[in-house]
């Protein structure tokens, strides 16, 4: 079944009755051509504050012609709300708006345009301007895990498979897709005050081993408002270890695309080059650790640097987790070479795999 030609803006939401207001404001300010219809989607993921209240309220201040429309999601996971958003759209294109995205006034038509003009992409990123609401300590802004900044160096094609979900915009045809094809999310990303994260990227890779592109471009910008409770390095170090998880699932995808070999003793060799990367890093970072004096910033910058190694290496103790997942991936990508995604079986016969 085709989709309705249009955009879906879907805005998923845990407890941000602070944060919606300025986020609804901006998508009621997008400048969109009569010929676009447009629909807002927001999912309020088992909010425990007044957010549903906040939408109605402010949504009504506007005079816009795009459609509201609220639906729960009581399972607790960005992952879950975002598919519940992607079931209920009624159009192909989706923005991932988060309720801290403050999308610029052109953003649905550039990205309507974009979208429309090339179907071989799967999900197109922007870039992401931080606005803080407090001012950012320096070694946040050595060390940004968070959504924000150029995705490449250039518009076109990313190389390396992933865009932040942050402001992306997704095919729905693509991703029913690939669902038909059997992808079940391993990763629920943040799920209330947990802070776990990768789904974002989980999706990325599926959709590249589709046969979609996955693209960024520089013309596409949102501001990602950061507040105070994020700027903290409690928050900050939570954030790392909470997020440790995602990596035994994501690594097998990223071997898999990078080297389009099957076989479990290439996968093994290439885990352990990844391994030993690691072990390189923490290496230097311990071994430039001199005594000699080192600002405060500096101190907590390799703080968050050694704990973000420290995870991904006891990660690879669960040597039987990879190979589980890697295989998951290998019948993933067979299924959606037999089901035919987008130009898949094209894209294998020219890198040599069948």
């Amino acid at each position: 079944m085709s989709m309705k030609a249009g955009i879906t803006i879907l805005v998923c939401t845990y407890n941000g009755a602070r944060r919606l207001p300025s986020t609804l404001r901006c998508i009621a300010a997008q400048q969109i051509p009569a010929h676009i219809a447009c629909q807002l989607i927001v999912v309020n993921n088992a909010s425990t504050d007044n957010s549903e209240e906040v939408i109605r309220r402010e949504w009504q201040q506007y005079d816009t012609a795009i459609q509201l429309e609220i639906i729960s999601e009581p399972t607790p996971g960005l992952t879950f709300a975002r598919e519940a958003g992607f079931r209920a759209a009624l159009y192909d294109f989706i923005i991932l708006c988060d309720d801290d995205n403050w999308l610029s006034p052109e953003y649905v038509q550039k990205a309507f345009a974009l979208m429309e003009s090339q179907p071989e992409i799967g999900i197109l990123g922007g870039k992401g301007n931080f606005v803080f609401e407090k001012p950012a300590p320096a070694w946040l802004l050595s060390c940004n895990l968070y959504a924000g900044g150029p995705q490449a160096s250039e518009s076109g094609k990313v190389i390396d498979q992933l865009v932040y979900g942050a402001g992306a915009v997704l095919r729905k045809s693509a991703w029913e897709k690939i669902r038909a094809g059997g992808f079940v999310p391993a990763l629920s990303d943040r799920t209330g005050i947990n802070l776990s994260s990768g789904g974002d990227h989980e999706l990325c890779y599926v959709l590249a081993l589709a046969g979609y592109k996955i693209w960024y471009d520089d013309s596409l910008h949102f501001d990602h408002y950061i507040m105070a409770n994020r700027l903290t390095l409690p928050y900050y170090l939570k954030y790392i270890e909470e997020s440790a998880h995602c990596f035994s699932v994501l690594e097998p995808y990223k071997i898999l695309l990078k080297t389009q070999n099957s076989s479990i003793v290439s996968f093994r060799w290439e885990l352990f080059k990844s391994f030993w990367f690691h072990i390189k890093k923490l290496s230097v970072l311990v071994f430039t650790n001199t005594s000699g004096s080192k600002s405060p910033d500096d101190r907590v910058l390799r703080k968050l640097q050694y704990t973000l190694l420290k995870q991904r290496l006891r990660s690879y103790r669960r040597l039987s987790l990879f190979e589980d997942n890697f295989s998951k991936a290998v019948s993933l990508q067979n299924e959606l070479l037999r089901n035919g995604g987008y130009s898949l079986s094209s894209n294998y016969q020219q890198s040599g795999q069948v």
